[in-house]
């Protein structure tokens, strides 16, 4: 019996263990369930919208609150006239009128849209820039590992303001810009030295003597011992693309005004005082947003330990 269960376990594969280890670290599938909720929620913004009546640039101030500033009528003082009957569910965002409830939905869809294509230009420039330093070594090596640390002395948040206000502000194109340039060399190191370990190792020596070109060594061979740690870093990167852009959009210097954003919802509720008299301004997108960042990192963690137990991924 026992050799049965032996012969079943050396028959599983890596990724299959992977998803064993995975499985049985509740936090982690407690933060990827969270992900896919929060992605479903991004994706039905405009059913959100549609429920509460009113679109995500639709402003209704009404009246205002001689002590708060803040719209009356729409549920913002806490009497919303209903569903459908132009009330806000969870009240006004901000002075301006907007629908909490709907910019939550848009400024996760915002988030994440930035959050990901982010890190998959971050991921793409890594895994170029790490094999081919690890790889050929040399000149390569010295060139890219010299921009590496060139781009690392950088201030990242004082560039991003400074780039915002040279592009653009309120341009997407310009924050996910910023995230990547100043986002993958980190990864990059690690790959490099990755490869650097494995690029002198029988399996490799053996494909250069078959006549393997290094293309098809770099693809085939070296490529998928960084899958697992593609896979972690990723869920980091987007964790920290959310929270650059919510920093920068929270001072003012991120998307346009018109654009959903949580970075800039905290910015409405700090900027006048008004979460003073309406803690709820800054409670639901500070809660969102501290949710979210907080899911993709304990995923990525839970990532590393189901794929790599002894600790070497991201060492």
């Amino acid at each position: 019996m026992s050799s049965v269960v032996a012969a079943q376990a050396v028959a599983r594969s890596p990724w299959q263990l992977a998803w064993a280890r995975l499985r049985r670290d509740r936090v982690t599938i407690v933060s990827a369930a969270f992900i896919v909720l929060l992605f479903l929620f991004a994706l039905a913004a405009p059913l959100v919208a549609h429920i509460a009546g009113h679109s995500a640039d639709y402003q209704g101030v009404l009246t205002v609150d001689p002590k708060t500033g803040l719209p009356l009528g729409m549920g913002a003082d806490g009497l919303p006239l209903g569903i459908g009957q132009g009330g806000y569910i969870l009240g006004a965002s901000d002075p301006n009128g907007h629908d909490m409830l709907v910019w939550l939905a848009y400024g996760a869809r915002t988030s994440l849209f930035i959050g990901v294509v982010s890190t998959i230009l971050v991921m793409i420039l890594s895994l170029i820039a790490g094999l081919t330093a690890g790889y050929f070594g040399g000149w390569a090596d010295n060139v890219i590992s010299r921009f590496i640390d060139l781009i690392a002395a950088f201030p990242f948040l004082l560039f991003g303001i400074a780039a915002s206000l040279v592009f653009g502000l309120g341009r997407i194109s310009v924050v996910v810009g910023v995230i990547v340039f100043f986002s993958w060399f980190y990864p990059a190191r690690i790959f490099r030295s990755e490869i650097i370990a494995l690029r002198e190792r029988e399996f490799i020596e053996a494909a250069r003597m078959v006549g393997a070109s290094n293309w098809r060594i770099m693809r085939t061979h070296l490529l998928p011992h960084l899958v697992p740690a593609t896979v972690v870093y990723a869920s980091l990167s987007v964790a920290a693309a959310i929270g650059f852009e919510a920093a920068i959009s929270y001072l003012g210097f991120g998307l346009s005004v018109d654009t959903p954003s949580w970075g800039y919802m905290i910015n409405l509720a700090a900027g006048g005082g008004y979460y003073q008299l309406a803690p709820r301004l800054m409670f639901f997108p500070g809660t969102a947003l501290f949710l979210t960042v907080l899911a993709f990192n304990l995923l990525g963690d839970g990532l590393r330990d189901a794929l790599d137990p002894k600790g070497g991924v991201g060492a």
